[in-house]
């Protein structure tokens, strides 16, 4: 006689799940709950220092928008001026922006975070559905990837453009509906792949084009005999990533262009052990003493959902996604598997090479475990029916879900509750001015009508060094005695100024140059990296207004694209569109075309001094070494500051002039020491010289200015530079072949104090 059916195992509760409404409105509850300490704090400033800028991003986009009536194009608030659109981290770029001009952009962040969270426990329901799990274990097992500690950190963090992992399984499961012809799907997964791309999506941009990858190799492989929907899937994965690029084009074309101008240089060999990716995985995030618990504790899987999943890995219709689990945990090791590892591969990749910390390919990971717990309760469910014990497991496995959806609640909570929030500031109506500005109270500045010139992003972001904060006109002349200047209207995308020349000279502007501004009259220059315009003699209404191509090509593109693709939606029919999918890109290389535009040239690099990285020797006053370590590294020479000038607590710099002059591996570390009578001061061992530069992308033969920043921790006598290199990839030291000025101890240069100090060796 077969066991009496339990609660669990009747199809009712299975019904119910499956239900859009009933698991909607379970969803929207539990998102609620879950982000509750965030919603009862909206309209408060996060004070945490990465927090500051990302939401000045979104502030300043809304601010150009409602009191400006301007698009976010160019935000002058911050670092004297930059590309909104090509600012990598910024996410107005996204539908979720309304809710910043709707509500504020810092209840509008609130909201943001509560829409994403719901959003994703759908999509994570979705794509487990799609891989072959049950309604009832898709549903409790969403919070694994959607509340997992990626999302819990970042309202802590202010990392809100990291809820663009929430888009993912939408994205995938989407795609995997194109692979069987469904057209409308295909413009889905388009328009979802362009959202992740407008909310800043940094990391799940990248990751979201491996795991596209994956879902079509996956799906060719199971269908290769069959050469028709082999085919078919080929072509819907074209028409996809076309569309896509056609609807991301407003973000992507002005994203590419702020790169290729100013990459990001990410040296080192980051990496973990398997048993600290484990913890990681398993391990809560907390907060303690005000701050977050950092060992790299970002996502959450609790002992009892592992448990689960890893039931889940018996079915047969999830083992698919074992390559990816294991792919992804592979990555997140980092360097620990050495140069042949996935995370090693993927660094010599565009744009991968970008992406400093592998931890973050665990979130692959996070969310194939969701889709194995699914699996893991839907094999419950099918012995249950047969099984006494297995009604039972199948109870322990719910219950085991549903803790696990509550632990993840309250870290959630407990992280929230150990932000420090701030009243939003008072908005200041006056002209606007730069200031010497904080980078760590970033947010503030434009309520202020004021602009923050102390910089700080994920990117270098080239300023001028001739941007002030003390200048009593932002728009000066050149040559003061050649006539005068007044400022008649004032905006982020435009300036209006009323200029009178006795003679030819040059307009400055207190920002940024980039080549996107235009003037009605003269032409607009680049000043040392300064916006400035070349004018004549007269009297002239100066209209300066900032109308970058990249930005109007990738305008007429989306637009187009978005077009294509709500057709698409609304026939559900291919007919013909693989070709009319060619159009916005098309478009946008006609438009971009027809623009006029200077080229743009990549800016100097320069050292955090302000001085230029290359130069073509070293400066008069330093003292020559002529060191030599391995087959082409020069240390030509060495300026440190007197044993005078050392005060405890006061900043102070030391300048190593390198020369590539040979081979040179691509990764070196550079191990610097400051010592006084025996005992070590400071430690500034770091990958990049003047934190802009890899010895092997550098110029030969040039001087390399490695402008090293240091504070004095305690009283010194006379100061003892030690110096060696060590390759990053072996993590041997290179070799000291000639030590010219200096002596050699072990593996390291030690430069006495009358060679390091100039003013002592006078």
């Amino acid at each position: 006689m077969p066991p009496a059916p339990g609660v669990l195992t009747r199809r009712w509760p299975a019904r119910l799940a499956a239900r859009p409404d009933v698991r909607l409105a379970a969803f929207t509850l539990f998102a609620l709950a879950v982000a509750w300490p965030v919603l009862a704090t909206a309209g408060m400033i996060n004070l945490f220092r990465d927090a500051q800028v990302l939401f000045a991003y979104e502030r300043d986009a809304a601010w150009s928008v409602l009191h400006f009536g301007s698009l976010p194009l160019w935000d002058p608030y911050y670092c004297g001026g930059l590309y909104a659109l090509g600012t990598p981290q910024s996410r107005f770029a996204s539908p979720t922006f309304l809710l910043s001009l709707l509500f504020g952009p810092a209840r509008g962040e609130a909201l943001t975070i509560l829409a994403m969270l719901i959003v994703g426990l759908e999509g994570t329901f979705q794509y487990a559905r799609s891989r072959g799990a049950g309604a009832l274990g898709a549903l409790l097992a969403a919070p694994i990837f959607a509340v997992s500690g990626v999302f819990i950190a970042s309202p802590f963090l202010g990392w809100t453009n990291f809820f663009g992992f929430e888009l993912l399984p939408w994205a995938l499961v989407l795609l995997r509906r194109a692979w069987r012809g469904d057209a409308a799907s295909a413009a889905g997964a388009a328009l979802f792949l362009a959202w992740i791309v407008g909310f800043g999506g940094t990391y799940a941009a990248p990751m979201a084009a491996l795991l596209c990858l994956y879902e079509l190799g996956a799906w060719l492989l199971s269908r290769r005999r069959d050469g028709r929907e082999r085919l078919r899937a080929v072509a819907a994965a074209a028409f996809v990533a076309a569309l896509a690029l056609g609807v991301a084009a407003v973000r992507l074309a002005p994203l590419l262009e702020t790169l290729r101008l100013a990459p990001r240089v990410i040296a080192g060999r980051p990496g973990m052990s398997a048993g600290e990716a484990l913890r990681v995985l398993i391990s809560p995030v907390a907060v303690k003493n005000g701050n977050l618990v950092w060992s790299k504790q970002m996502y959450v899987v609790g002992g009892g959902a592992l448990a689960v999943a890893l039931v889940g890995f018996v079915r047969r219709r999830f083992w698919p996604l074992i390559p990816m689990v294991a792919a992804g945990f592979c990555a997140a090791l980092g360097y620990t598997l050495g140069s042949a590892g996935p995370f090693a591969l993927m660094k010599r990749l565009p744009v991968y090479d970008a992406l400093r910390y592998p931890e973050r390919y665990l979130i692959v990971v996070a969310l194939a475990l969701a889709v194995a717990a699914a699996h893991g309760m839907r094999l419950f469910e099918v012995l249950a029916r047969r099984r006494r014990w297995a009604r039972a497991a199948l109870a322990l496995g719910a219950a085991a879900l549903l803790v696990n959806a509550g632990f993840l609640l309250n870290d959630f909570h407990a992280v929230a509750a150990g932000r420090v929030l701030a009243p939003a500031p008072a908005v200041v109506a006056r002209p606007f001015k730069q200031a010497r500005g904080n980078r760590w109270l970033a947010a503030f500045y434009a309520p202020m009508s004021r602009g923050s010139l102390s910089c700080w992003d994920a990117y270098p972001v080239p300023m001028s060094p001739l941007l002030r904060g003390d200048l009593p006109a932002e728009e000066y002349l050149l040559d003061p005695t050649a006539g005068t200047v007044h400022r008649r209207a004032w905006a982020p995308n435009r300036i209006d100024l009323d200029v009178t020349l006795a003679r030819p000279t040059t307009l400055l502007v207190n920002q940024n140059h980039h080549t996107g501004w235009r003037s009605n009259v003269g032409q607009v220059e680049d000043h040392d990296g300064l916006l400035a315009v070349a004018l004549p003699a007269g009297t002239q209404h100066v209209q300066l207004r900032f109308r970058p191509r990249s930005a109007i090509a990738g305008a007429v593109a989306s637009l187009l694209a978005v077009i294509l693709a709500v057709w698409v939606i609304r026939r559900r029919r291919w007919d013909g569109r693989l070709v009319l999918v060619a159009l916005p890109l098309a478009a946008f290389a006609i438009v971009a075309g027809a623009i006029r535009e200077p080229s743009a040239s990549r800016p100097p690099l320069r050292a955090p001094s302000g001085e230029p990285v290359i130069a073509a020797r070293p400066a008069d006053d330093a003292i020559r070494v002529g060191a030599r370590f391995g087959e082409g590294i020069v240390l030509d020479a060495v300026r440190a500051p007197a044993a005078a000038s050392l005060v405890p607590g006061a900043p102070g710099a030391l300048e190593l002039d390198w020369r590539v002059a040979g081979a040179a591996p691509r990764d070196v570390q550079i191990l610097v020491s400051l010592r006084s009578g025996g005992t070590i001061l400071a430690e500034l061992n770091h990958e990049l010289v003047s934190a802009a530069l890899r010895f092997g992308d550098a110029p030969a033969g040039a001087t390399l200015r490695d402008i090293v920043p240091f504070v004095v921790p305690r009283a010194a006598g006379a100061l003892d530079v030690w110096i060696g290199l060590r390759d990053a990839q072996s993590g041997r030291p290179v070799p000291i072949v000639a030590t010219g000025q200096a002596a050699r101890v072990g593996a390291m240069l030690r430069l006495p104090s009358e060679l390091s100090s100039p003013t002592d060796a006078r």
